[in-house]
């Protein structure tokens, strides 16, 4: 029987992003969450009585020059060494890229494949373990050609950080395809790279196994490692969920809502829907959506709302705030009404359309770009076309904030 952890992607010491960080508390709580899912992933191993660690790539983040955390990694891998646990890592684009792991002293139970291709048979075991490392931090071209062939009578483990082939959301690294892969004869593919869980195949087994620790809103999710165990004739695999801090994303309807309790209430019990013991923490993005009479009050009173509804998730658990994104459009104003005030707003709705206007916002705010510090430029788009969207937006942003300043004692004294 041979058993071990399948991860990658762990990305050591990468900055979590969020703008819930902001809090000094939290971000002291959670500067170390992949820290602590390397953790997690070693008591894990331990717990189990695996025969093996495999990391398919992207063990750091980028060129990591912290002797901190080459420390750390060194005593984790030194508490597998003393279990008697092997550890086997291919190299991925972003480790590929560090100085400093060139020259760690790794204990005598860790084997980093080259950038040749090599096989590692453990014969008591019947399992062979190939691998082949990124050289440098970009491969365009497949790395296929560089694996042996499959040892016969042995357990056949591939090691691959790939992109695979056909994702839009990834560049082109080490591209090849799922049959590419289940034609070499290999037993289980064990990949990295595309931080989404997903089992491609079962015969055999190409599991890219996501990554143990999300880093910001756009990585969403309880993340996990692949406990796999083969028995000499089959291949069993299992979820693990390592996780210390997750993100999520949540949509709350407040169409109707009158009170501003309700909506409160809404979110609330929205936000107590997420609470498990899967993740010690939460940072969450919510919008809220839906025509109501409270959004012009919510968007004048907007720095209020938000406080609220982060006591309200601290109450709930150790969860935070990263954004509330406020879709909410005011209940219809008539057209043609004889208050003054409707008939502006729909005037500076109607500005929106019109051509001279929009050309004498754009040239205005170029002016304003200019004298606007150089980091901060990029808000406005990268070309002509996405700072003319960028405006747009902007423009109709203020007009929803001056409606709602103008609106909101009618709609207090009307409620």
């Amino acid at each position: 029987m041979f058993k071990f952890i399948h991860t990658a992607d762990l990305h050591l010491d990468a900055p979590l992003k969020s703008l819930a960080l902001k809090d000094q508390g939290l971000a002291e709580m959670v500067g170390n969450a992949t820290r602590r899912a390397l953790e997690t992933i070693v008591d894990l191993c331990i717990e189990e009585r695996v025969d093996a660690l495999v990391i398919a790539g992207d063990l750091y983040d980028g060129d990591m020059r912290s002797m901190k955390t080459a420390a750390f990694l060194l005593s984790e891998l030194e508490r597998l060494n003393k279990s008697g646990i092997s550890v086997f890592i291919i190299k991925g684009n972003h480790d590929a890229e560090s100085v400093l792991t060139r020259e760690l002293a790794f204990p005598p139970n860790v084997q980093v494949f080259s950038g040749h291709g090599e096989c590692i048979k453990i014969p008591e075991k019947q399992t062979a373990i190939h691998g082949v490392s990124f050289a440098k931090p970009h491969a365009p071209d497949s790395l296929l050609s560089k694996f042996k062939s499959p040892e016969p009578g042995y357990f056949n483990v591939g090691l691959l950080h790939t992109s695979l082939s056909g994702s839009s959301q990834h560049d082109p690294y080490a591209p090849c395809s799922i049959a590419d892969l289940e034609s070499h004869g290999f037993d289980y593919w064990a990949l990295g790279h595309i931080h989404v869980r997903t089992v491609h195949s079962k015969s055999p087994y190409i599991v890219m196994p996501g990554m143990p620790q999300g880093r910001d809103i756009g990585e969403r999710g309880s993340k996990s490692v692949t406990l796999v165990e083969f028995d000499g004739q089959s291949v069993t695999i299992e979820e693990r969920h390592t996780s210390t801090v997750e993100f999520s994303q949540i949509e709350v309807s407040l169409s109707d809502v009158v009170e501003w309790r309700d909506a409160l209430d809404a979110i609330k019990l929205a936000i107590s829907n997420l609470v498990d013991e899967r993740s010690q923490h939460k940072i969450i993005r919510i919008e809220i959506m839906g025509s109501t009479s409270l959004a012009w009050k919510i968007r004048r009173d907007f720095d209020l709302f938000y406080e609220q509804v982060s006591g309200i998730a601290q109450t709930i658990g150790s969860i935070w705030i990263d954004k509330i994104v406020n879709k909410l459009e005011p209940i219809s104003i008539e057209i043609g009404s004889d208050d003054a005030r409707s008939e502006l707003i729909n005037s500076m709705e109607g500005l929106l359309e019109n051509a001279s206007f929009n050309l004498r916002a754009e040239q205005e705010i170029e002016e304003i770009i200019s004298e606007l510090p150089p980091e901060i430029r990029y808000l406005f788009g990268e070309d002509e076309s996405e700072r003319s969207h960028a405006i747009k937006v902007f423009l109709e942003e203020g007009i929803k904030e001056i409606s709602a300043r103008m609106l909101s004692g009618e709609r207090e004294t009307s409620s």
